[in-house]
């Protein structure tokens, strides 16, 4: 106990007895999370015999309909949904439901591997609201060693944990979570879930192949157009010529390849029919599907693509429309693996089983050099403005833009002289643009026809305080980051009281933020060359993680 609680009031312990059990009850859920999960795990381990049914259409190609994809892993998936969601009922349910039941092994086995990602995911949020009530606890004196003891609340054993679930109960209060089924052999039993909180994960990089494709398709587009690789659809470009140069990822041998990586810079040849040749959207994308297409014949003479049905190959889709820039792509590629700025948890085209949410691309050094953003750090702009935006407002479809949320803001702006929201100017270069964020506090960051936006980057590069609003983003390395750290996101419902919560904050708060971002924008950078801690390599890092969630599911390619 910490001599400095000797003389506090009544209230300050009520306070810490209620920040305790706060803490005790976020563990708790924690872990009966992770504990339905392993159940479910060895449950459907256990039912599904010796050996694995053979995944149907491998060797084949892909040949389900755009709408109804394949059988097998729509009900798996479907499953995995209602788990996600809450369902009807809980680890018992799951097994022991008539759908789970009815399924093959196979299907079952990628049910529980999908709801066991679900739950890593959902481990690293519980994780990150720790880490916010250890701060709590530290900031107002409690008695902190005694609440992170589950020994020392006598009320633990009468609500009827079992000796195990106490061990868990205790393990969880220290930085490194091992949830097994013998936690003496957590370490080194591969059954295990080990969750690491503030520290970096012990990653092997992943093992890529590049197919060597005819320049068509690619760097005769990118020398023509020197925009395809600067604009913030650049990653298409970025990520082939990162590969290719990056010795420590790339592989020229296929057969030991993790991946495998299909360079076409689809968006930049979208672009030069809809923007510079003038042509209609259908005929544009009549062309960009012949495009694909034709790659596409040309990778699957090769063995590669066969042998799993694409699933172990990555497509880059640098723009808010994702995949469907490509109409057939549900029959052509619908189980490959798709790098993407667009993390809209509602969009059709986007699982969050599979794919990776990419930072957009800003090729501007005054935002992506640490040289350039070090100046900011050491002799910090006055911030002139409560909070900036600049861009569209009003839309000719009207409120289908945004959900009507532009406009709204627009109104509740209209009156306030400390904040910017305004369309582009001419009159508001780049270079005024740039500064306009680095004087501001907060930048704003509402949805457009989809939730994400280039300015989210930009505000982190400029110290500036993102608001999100945006109910259904999802964001580059959410099991790594804790977003909340540093970011507001504000439900869409709430925006009439984004004045008040911006001046409510105060400068300490402000200021922490900002440091916590200095802490993580190199993540969000494309740095040329390639360094580890950004962009690339954390992406680098996350497919890794994806090879290694994979790893047991029934469509497994890895050894």
């Amino acid at each position: 106990m910490r001599s400095g609680r000797v003389g506090a009031s009544s209230d300050a312990a009520g306070s810490g007895t209620h920040q305790r059990q706060r803490l005790h009850a976020v563990v708790l859920i924690g872990v009966a999370i992770l504990l339905l999960v392993l159940v479910s795990l060895a449950g459907g381990r256990l039912s599904s015999g010796s050996g694995d049914e053979p995944a149907a259409g491998d060797g084949g190609g892909h040949t389900s309909g755009d709408e109804g994809g394949n059988g097998r892993d729509d009900r798996a998936h479907d499953l995995h949904d209602e788990r996600a969601t809450g369902g009807d009922g809980d680890g018992d349910d799951f097994l022991s439901s008539p759908e789970f039941l009815r399924m093959s092994t196979a299907d079952r086995i990628m049910a529980v591997d999908t709801a066991l990602h679900v739950a890593e995911r959902e481990v690293f949020q519980l994780g990150a609201e720790r880490s916010k009530l250890m701060n709590e606890l530290d900031s107002d004196g409690s008695e902190t060693e005694e609440a992170l003891d589950p020994a020392a609340d006598e009320d633990l054993l009468a609500r009827g944990l079992s000796p195990k679930l106490s061990y868990m109960l205790a393990a969880a209060t220290t930085r490194t979570l091992d949830v097994c089924v013998n936690p003496i052999n957590a370490i080194n039993n591969p059954q295990c879930v080990r969750v690491a909180h503030n520290a970096e994960e012990d990653l092997a990089l992943p093992k890529i192949f590049v197919y060597d494709v005819p320049s068509k398709f690619t760097t005769d587009m990118s020398r023509k157009w020197k925009r395809c690789s600067t604009d913030q659809y650049g990653t298409e470009v970025f990520f082939h010529e990162a590969l290719l140069a990056a010795r420590d990822v790339r592989t020229t041998r296929p057969e030991e390849a993790d991946f495998f990586f299909v360079p076409i810079y689809g968006e930049c040849f979208l672009w030069s029919w809809e923007m510079l040749r003038r042509e209609n959207r259908a005929k544009s994308f009549e062309y960009t599907n012949s495009l694909y297409l034709e790659l596409l014949g040309l990778i699957r003479q090769q063995p590669w693509w066969n042998r799993t049905d694409g699933r172990d190959h990555i497509f880059v889709f640098p723009g808010a429309r994702g995949p469907t820039i490509f109409n057939e792509w549900q029959h052509q590629i619908g189980r490959s693996v798709y790098l993407t700025p667009e993390g809209d948890r509602k969009a059709h085209y986007f699982d969050t089983w599979k794919d990776l949410v990419i930072p957009g691309m800003e090729a501007d050094e005054r935002l992506y050099l640490a040289t350039h953003r070090q100046r900011l750090v050491d002799a910090p702009p006055q911030r002139k403005y409560l909070a900036m935006f600049r861009g569209t407002i009003d839309h000719r479809e009207g409120t289908a833009y945004s959900r009507g949320l532009r406009p709204r803001l627009k109104k509740i702006f209209a009156n306030v002289s400390d904040v910017i929201y305004d369309t582009k100017k001419k009159d508001c270069n780049r270079d005024c643009y740039v500064q306009e964020m680095a004087e501001s506090v907060f930048c704003l960051n509402p949805l457009g026809w989809t939730p994400w936006t280039l300015r989210f980057y930009q505000a982190v590069m400029t110290r500036c305080i993102p608001i999100v609003i945006a109910d259904d983003i999802e964001f580059p390395y959410e099991s790594e980051i804790n977003y909340s750290a540093f970011t507001l996101k504000l439900p869409e419902k709430d925006i009439n009281n984004i004045m008040e919560i911006m001046r409510d904050m105060p400068e300490s708060e402000r200021e922490r933020r900002r440091r916590e971002m200095d802490r993580v924008w190199l993540r969000f950078t494309y740095q040329r060359p390639p360094q580890r801690g950004d962009a690339f390599y954390s992406v680098m890092r996350e497919l890794s993680r994806k090879k290694r969630t994979m790893r047991n599911g029934v469509n497994r390619f890895w050894d």
